[in-house]
């Protein structure tokens, strides 16, 4: 049987290729039709791990069995084959001998599935790798994997200099600095929110709600600068909460009082605050600090009290932030 070229021309060819002989080539210049049925590939005869690892020629898909390590392969050139690892050894990453994704070593664990390409004889290059329980593999140096499930600890940007960062919907929600401040994590988008009211003409004797118009920031949106004044948590959690009030002047022996209040009533009065001035016209000050345990949809309010005597300006600042 001589050359068969496929040019197109033609709208279907089929031939059948006499196995074992020598000296034919079959060139496909069109649709390769299989008449019906499957392109066939062989599982062949486990492989036992070594270092080397050889891989054999009686098919193109192998278990590899056995723990021991390596980080080259045995191969001839221009085989694509498919490895399933049947228990726990380390693939060392080499730019040639063994091109690994992400450029670092792969610690396997049973049930890992890896397909390889040898470009050159003993040259190979990993295009596609899965793990059993469906984890992402190392990248770049910035996963070490201590090994199987509940085996040892693994360590996130081990060698890196950069920050290391995690992001949803495109947005970096969580970051450790990795430069001159490495360690400092942020978390831009946390629940957090800061206001305040220069002054107050607030009656005597009368429990008022500190009306905050003014803000410096509300990372969520979750603060109204008006009417009600109120925080609404957007997420479950503890939520820090400090308010701190302060007049000029107040008169002698009298106090002012701060207060935190949750949906409405006063969240715990054990830690109200009190500070009496001790003599006339000094200036007073009070601040109240509590962590505040909230569901979705609670609201806190800032909430103060003095027994001047009369009217009095009073300054006041809140601050709330989302902590656990």
């Amino acid at each position: 049987m001589g050359q068969i070229d496929f040019d197109g021309s033609n709208s279907t060819v089929k031939a059948d290729i006499i196995r074992g002989q020598t000296g034919t080539t079959v060139k496909l210049g069109g649709v390769l039709d299989t008449d019906g049925n499957y392109i066939q590939t062989e599982k062949g005869g486990d492989l036992t791990s070594a270092s080397p690892l050889v891989i054999d020629t009686d098919g193109s898909y192998f278990d590899v069995t056995g723990t021991v390590s390596f980080a080259a392969m045995t191969v001839a050139a221009d085989r694509q084959f498919t490895l399933q690892f049947d228990g726990v050894l380390t693939m060392t990453h080499h730019a040639t001998n063994l091109d690994l994704p992400g450029e670092a070593n792969i610690t396997t664990a049973a049930g890992d599935v890896a397909t390889f390409q040898s470009t050159g004889s003993n040259t190979v290059q990993c295009i596609n790798y899965t793990k059993a329980d469906g984890t992402g593999i190392a990248g770049g140096g910035d996963f070490s994997d201590g090994g199987e499930t509940g085996g040892a600890a693994r360590t996130l940007g081990n060698t890196d200099a950069y920050d290391f960062g995690i992001e949803t919907n495109n947005v970096n929600q969580f970051a450790i600095k990795g430069d001159s401040v490495a360690g400092v994590w942020s978390t831009p988008n946390q629940s957090c929110y800061g206001g305040y009211k220069d002054t107050n003409d607030v009656v005597t004797a009368t429990l008022t709600l500190s009306g905050q118009g003014s803000e410096f920031y509300d990372t969520q949106s979750e603060h109204v600068a008006g009417g009600t004044f109120r925080f609404t948590a957007t997420v479950a959690g503890k939520y820090l909460f400090l308010f701190q009030a302060s007049a000029a002047s107040i008169g002698d022996g009298k106090y002012i009082h701060t207060l935190c209040y949750k949906n409405g009533a006063d969240y715990e009065p054990y830690v109200d605050r009190y500070t009496t001035a001790g003599a006339t016209g000094i200036g007073n000050c009070t601040s109240v600090c509590v962590v505040v345990d909230m569901a979705a949809t609670d609201y806190l309010e800032s909430w103060y009290k003095h027994n001047h005597g009369s009217n009095i300006n009073l300054n006041s600042f809140t601050s709330i932030a989302k902590i656990a």
